[in-house]
């Protein structure tokens, strides 16, 4: 069993750094542990406290007398090594030392104190996170031992991260998109786990369908390529590296003492891999999400529907910049297509409804255009609910009375259009202006279209999903 599977999934974790001091990072993680339902022990250990949010504290790992998975340790640097040694002497297998102020600190004897515990490690069979890490959040087993609370649980995307802050601080920005994290860990500095063990590891969950990597330096480069490589059979990974340039390097190395490398020498080592580079998180997470919930396009034919000229041109011409096309229909096509839109709809390729009450009619465009075999996917502007009759309410009381089975057809029509890319095989994108949080657009997320804020963004991402269909057959 990989060491990460039972660092990921513990039944029971002590802890070292929490205290009933509330503005102090140890309590704050422990804190984030209890309250997002971990259900396994906790043992806070404290030198002095007799308990600790509530929790009975022990003086030493000694004094559990329970057999402990897992550790985090929020101490300060120079208690590290002989804390972990204790642990060691207890048993224990598996660690996370958040602490920072080794390799990554110039001075103060911070590489020889990473020498030792890595030493210690080594002599105790412990394999751990870090140092200088946030920890780790696994939405399987409601265990978030970050300092970020409330993390979107659920989804299948898995991210590994040399940046604490890019595992934690971004749950509010995935909150309000509506994605959701699987799993996520913080490796900080890599003494010992580092990116190519976390391929292995993400290779072998079966519920992770796309995996996400901050990355600031390779250390192992061949045995990162080689994880890679046997990862993207079946999994897509997509990876950020920040450390190409002269202020982004100096960066690195003061961040988590890591070495980088020119952006030419890791576009060809992610070229190798089978790893799609992104641009920066946006792009990244935008991505993970439509690898990971839509089916994987048999090639680069693209539906555009729309209820507005200008929202289906941007999406057109941003679809043609991204290297895929947006076929003119056949005569044939084109002939179904009229048969259910109105007269002054154009269904050439973009499909524009121009203005369309009835907005169930996407449903059956969207069925006509994927079982013509003209295209390998689509992308949708119009999905606007009952946001747009608002203020006619006023004008109109009678509308209440259809307001509530209006909204509850409304919805099952969405759940139906959900399931359209699944029943194709080919993916479907919608672009909207209106918050994901919405009535009108929050089911389509529940269902597992991504939302996408601009035409650009939408075409950008279906076309990472047409570079791992061509990843995925050569490798």
């Amino acid at each position: 069993m990989h060491p990460l599977r039972d660092l990921m999934y513990p039944s029971s974790i002590a802890f070292w750094g929490a205290s009933n001091n509330p503005m102090k990072m140890g309590t704050v993680q422990l804190a984030n542990i209890l309250e997002t339902g971990f259900k396994g022990d906790v043992y806070p250990i404290h030198p002095s406290e007799t308990t600790v949010l509530g929790l009975p504290a022990y003086k030493s790992i000694a004094d559990v007398g329970r057999p402990v998975d897992l550790v985090q340790l929020t101490l300060p640097t120079d208690v590290v090594p002989g804390i972990l040694e204790e642990c060691g002497k207890a048993g224990i297998k598996r660690a996370i030392i958040i602490s920072g102020g080794f390799k990554e600190f110039a001075g103060g004897g911070g590489r020889e104190l990473e020498r030792e515990i890595v030493d210690i490690a080594k002599r105790y069979g412990i394999r751990f996170l870090g140092p200088n890490c946030v920890g780790i959040f696994n939405s399987l087993i409601s265990l978030n031992s970050t300092t970020i609370p409330r993390p979107p649980m659920g989804g299948s995307i898995a991210f590994a991260s040399q940046s604490g802050a890019y595992t934690a601080m971004i749950n509010p920005m995935l909150r309000a998109q509506g994605i959701k994290m699987y799993q996520t860990m913080s490796v900080g500095n890599e003494a010992d786990i580092d990116l190519a063990d976390c391929l292995e590891y993400f290779k072998d969950e079966p519920d992770v369908k796309a995996i996400g990597l901050y990355v600031e330096t390779v250390r192992r480069p061949r045995e990162f390529m080689k994880a890679a490589r046997a990862t993207v059979k079946s999994k897509p990974i997509v990876a950020i590296y920040v450390g190409g340039g002269e202020a982004g390097s100096r960066s690195s190395l003061s961040h988590t003492g890591a070495l980088t490398g020119p952006d030419e020498v890791y576009d060809g080592l992610f070229r190798q891999s089978g790893v799609i580079r992104a641009d920066d998180i946006d792009q990244m997470l935008d991505f993970l999400w439509a690898l990971s919930s839509q089916p994987i396009p048999s090639g680069g034919r693209m539906a555009v529907v729309s209820n507005s000229g200008g929202p289906g041109t941007s999406l057109a011409y941003h679809v043609e910049k991204a290297g895929m096309t947006v076929p003119l229909f056949s005569e044939a096509l084109n002939a179904r297509l009229k048969e259910v839109t109105g007269r002054l709809a154009y269904v050439g390729n973009p499909v524009d409804l121009t203005f369309e009450m009835d907005l169930t009619l996407f449903e059956q465009l969207l069925d006509i255009v994927y079982s013509s075999g003209e295209v390998d996917g689509a992308l949708l502007y119009g999905i606007f609910g009952w946001d747009f009759m608002t203020n006619m309410e006023k004008r109109f009381p009678a509308l209440k009375q259809i307001q509530e089975p209006w909204i509850a057809n409304y919805e099952k029509f969405l759940a139906r259009l959900c399931e359209q890319p699944k029943s194709y095989g080919k993916p479907l994108f919608v672009l909207s202006f209106i918050p994901a949080t919405s009535p009108s657009i929050a089911p389509i997320i529940r269902g597992g279209v991504p939302v996408f804020p601009s035409a650009r963004r939408a075409a950008a991402a279906m076309s990472a999903m047409l570079r791992y269909r061509q990843i995925r057959d050569s490798a």
